[in-house]
This record gives C-alpha cells, structure tokens and sequence, in this order.
C-alpha cells in the first residue's frame, strides 16, 4: 500500500477513520483555536483524541484568512501516530527498527506543490511570515507565536543534511528567533558555520507528510540521514525540491516552506511559551540565533501545523514519547547487547523525557544495572528517573510502576543517584535568573538522575487475583449482562511467581470443592498454646 503524497492525504485517511474534526464556524486563531484543541487533550482519554482543522480564520483585528490550521495532526494519540506510519500501533517499534536498519535514500524531482506560490523581495517585507494564521498557544501567558517544525540544515563539512524539530519564533515579516540548544544536532552545524563566520542556510518545512515529523523529533544519531529514515518508514524514497534561495532540499509537496540564513553574530532575547516540563518557559535573559527570511513558498490555502507544548498531555509529548521509546528500545535491545528486553515506555507526565521504565525478562540479577547504565550512557538528559521492572509489570501503567516501586524494591539498596547530567528545560534545576551556563550543567557536578533496580529479587507469592480461568469466565458472563465495555489493566488475573508450596495448591483446591472444614481440620492438629 503506497504512502501518503501530502499531508492532505493524510488529513483524507484520518477522516476515514473518523479522527478527525472539520470546525467551518469562525475561529479567532489568538484566543480561541488552541483553548478549543487543549480542551480534549486536558479531558478525553487518549484513544478519544482527534486531529482539529480549522477551516474559517480570523485574527483579533478582524482580518480572514484564506489558510487553514490543523491541530494535533502528529502525535494526538498513538493511533493517530500509528496511522502516520500506515501500520497498527504493536507494529511501531519494529517499524522504526525496520525503517532504521534500512534507509531509502531520498529522490529529487524538478518541482513541486510546495512552489505554487513563491514570495520573495517585497513580498516578505510586508507580509511575509504574517500570511500564515499562526494560533497563540497559551493565550494570556504566550509572549510569542511560532512553528515548532521541522528544521532543514546541512553541514558544511561534509553536507550531510540534518532534519530536527525546533522552534521559529516570530519576529517581523522576514525575521525569526531560532530556538535551538547546545545539545541539539542543528547547534552543532550552527557552531561550525559560526567558525567559518557565516550564516547557516535553513529551510523550515510546515505541513510535511507526517513520516518526517515523527523521524525529526527523534534522537537519531548524528550525521544519519533523517530523508532516508522517513522514506524507509514510507516504504518508498521521499520526494525532494531544491529550494529557491538556499542550497537546501525540501519536501515536494509540504505545505509550507520558510526559507533564511541563520546568522552566527545576531542574537534576540526570548518571550516566554510553553515548554515540555509543563510550564512556561520565560527565558531568564537567553537570548538565541535570529534568521532572516530570504523566501516563504506554500501550496495554495495552506494549512499550517502548529504542535501543543505546555502542559502534558500534548501531541509533542506524545511525539517525544513515542519516538524516544523506538530509539532507546532499538538501543538498549539490540545496541547494547540486552535481548531480554521486553518494553520500552517513556511516560507523558514526565515531559516524555524525564520517566523511563523499562520492562525485563530477568534471568541474571546484574541485568537491571546493565539496562539502567545503558539508559544513563545514551544521553545526558533523557532518563531523569529511570526503573527497569519485571515482565508481568506493564511499564505504560503509573500503578503497575508504582505496585513495582512500592513492593519490589529497597531504596538502600536497589537505587543510585548519578550526576554530571544536564536538566535541560527542567525547572528544578536551578532557581530563576541563573546563568545559561549554570542552567546547562548546575555547578559543581551538573544535574543528577535516579536508577532504580524495581525487579522482584526472590520468588515471591502469586498475584492476589483470581487465576486466569475463573476471570476469563467472569469476563464471559460480564458480556452476556451487557455491562459497560472494559479496558483491563495488566495483571487482570492471577498468576504464581515462585513462592508457592503444594500445600498452598493444595489447599486452593479444597476450597475450590466447597471443602473448607477440612483445611479447618489440618490447622487444628498445628494448634499451638502459648
């Protein structure tokens, strides 16, 4: 089956699968696009999420415009991000294992939908990036409105190109504050072109098909290919344009393309908006890499994508979430020499980065420290608290965890605090107005992470639920009542985890027989009198 050509075939598919909301009223895109987007987000369960496209755009002034939105288009759900891919939602990670493995090296074509309108000179002086409906994401707290997509840069070195996801802060017409950091691979590119004393050429890209976000808000190792991965996701090579004033290649039929130069010697304090912890990011003084816009082309009404941040949950933490449990699953599985691994969940509340649990077929008691290390060597910020669990614990359930945490587990034991970590945007790193470099790494030794060892350590007795026959027979009777739809959360029965005698089954099987006297008759020759 072939892959999506644009991101309204997509929008087409989600409509089918009825995951998707046209909204035709009014909508004013400061005040009212984003509150109305949140509100599932803040008050339906996951699997209820839906992709919003607005249809009818005004601004707080008045002024229509032709363009639409589409919110949550991305990472809504897992099922809407497992549709991105056109596989069911077990079939993820071995989709990203696949697609990682294999590349498809990317194919240029001479154009594309992306060019049917090209604004360059005058065009971008007056209007320019303020053509677009741009929503406010938090109004009220939002000092600023931007595209969190996907980045087009290059090395100069070797000119292999890099695709992340960041954010364009919108300045002017033609100038944007590019929001990049030190750890990311775009910064690294920016640094050597600031060595050379030249601006870096970029390309951000609005609207692509959804393969490149997933793949461009993912740790892939630098110098990767990120257009060969997301064509390998596709099954098919992704479809390039040249772009009209850098020497950069675009997706052919994305929506929107900002094209610039990042300059090495300007730079412009943050406004605040929302970040992954949860809270608004204010900027403490940072200041970042301004872009000066050299050319803006779009398909004709274009729809522009805008990604929730804030407060989880958010279509970005589930992009994060998603993506980052491929990579660390690929990575700790098969990298780094740890077969038992069973699953991989980095949770939403902890900003899709900071809580990781992972769950083990343990058959050596130095498994857990060797996955947890792992955790801690692949990178200096993801994994702020991270627990290996046993197998029959689901790591996607907070109470399983919990139920882990809580009874299989001593903390003087099973648990080590590392340092030498970086908090990222963690709040609790350091106090406001701190430095960005204390902010980077907090003197003396940098921030700290949390492993912890949630494996049973002996045999233990079987799970307090009823064994799997006589739930599976409630289950039967439970539908033949027409009682409301469940949604069972592992265990959902009974099962023996080593400490358990004959005599124990034994006597499970009396009561079972209605033969409690007996059991009775047992204890009283162990009468004891004291």
């Amino acid at each position: 089956m072939a892959y999506y050509q644009d991101l309204r075939e997509f929008i087409e598919e989600l409509e089918k699968a009825g995951k998707l909301i046209r909204i035709s009223r009014s909508m004013v895109k400061e005040t009212e696009v984003m509150p109305l987007s949140r509100l599932q987000f803040r008050g339906l369960a996951e699997d209820q999420r839906k992709v919003f496209l607005f249809e009818n755009l005004t601004d707080v002034k008045g002024n229509h415009y032709t363009g639409r939105v589409a919110t949550g288009i991305y990472g809504a759900s897992r099922e809407i991000y497992a549709l991105g891919m056109k596989c069911r939602k077990k079939e993820i990670f071995d989709r990203w294992e696949s697609a990682l493995a294999h590349p498809i090296a990317p194919e240029m074509v001479s154009s594309g939908p992306v060019h049917e309108e090209v604004h360059v000179g005058k065009d971008l002086e007056s209007v320019g990036l303020y053509e677009f409906p741009v929503p406010v994401e938090e109004p009220g707290y939002s000092g600023t409105i931007r595209t969190t997509n996907q980045f087009v840069t290059k090395d100069p070195h070797t000119g292999i190109t890099n695709v992340g996801t960041y954010s364009g802060h919108f300045r002017s017409p033609n100038r944007l504050l590019l929001g990049i950091a030190p750890t990311h691979h775009a910064f690294v590119q920016w640094q050597k072109y600031a060595e050379k004393k030249q601006p870096m050429p970029a390309a951000i890209v609005v609207g692509a098909t959804p393969n490149l976000m997933q793949v461009s808000s993912t740790n892939i190792p630098y110098g990767t290919d990120e257009y060969a991965v997301a064509g390998a996701i596709a099954g098919e090579p992704f479809k390039l344009v040249k772009c009209r004033t850098v020497d950069l290649e675009v997706p052919a039929t994305a929506e929107i393309v900002i094209e610039g130069l990042i300059l090495t010697d300007t730079f412009e304090p943050h406004a605040s908006f929302g970040e992954y912890p949860g809270y608004m990011y204010e900027g403490s003084g940072d200041t970042r890499p301004v872009m000066t816009v050299t050319a803006i082309t779009h398909r004709k009404n274009p729809i522009f994508t805008p990604v929730h941040v804030g407060l989880f949950p958010s279509d970005n933490h589930m992009l994060m979430v998603i993506s980052t449990e491929a990579t660390y699953y690929r990575f700790l599985k098969y990298e780094s020499n740890n077969p038992n691994i069973v699953d991989v969940a980095f949770h939403e509340s902890g900003g899709g980065w900071n809580y990781c649990v992972v769950s083990l077929h343990k058959t050596h008691p130095s498994q857990p420290w060797q996955v947890l290390n792992g955790i801690a060597a692949f990178d200096p910020v993801i994994g702020k608290i991270a627990i290996v669990v046993d197998e029959d614990i689901d790591p996607h359930d907070p109470d399983a965890v919990n139920w882990a945490l809580s009874y299989a587990m001593q903390p003087h034991r099973d648990v080590r605090i590392i340092t030498g970590r970086s908090p990222a945007l963690d709040p609790s790193g350091t106090p406001p107005g701190s430095s960005f470099e204390d902010r980077g790494f907090p003197p003396p030794g940098g921030a700290s992470a949390m492993l912890i060892d949630a494996t049973r350590k002996w045999p233990y007795p079987p799970v307090g639920l009823p064994k799997k026959e006589f739930m599976e027979n409630a289950l039967a009777i439970w539908e033949e009542l027409g009682l409301p739809p469940l949604k069972l959360k592992k265990p959902w029965h009974g099962y023996p985890l080593g400490n358990w005698t004959r005599e124990d089954e034994e006597n499970a099987e009396l009561v079972l027989k209605g033969e409690y006297q007996e059991i009775g008759r047992k204890m009283l020759k162990r009468q004891i009198k004291k």
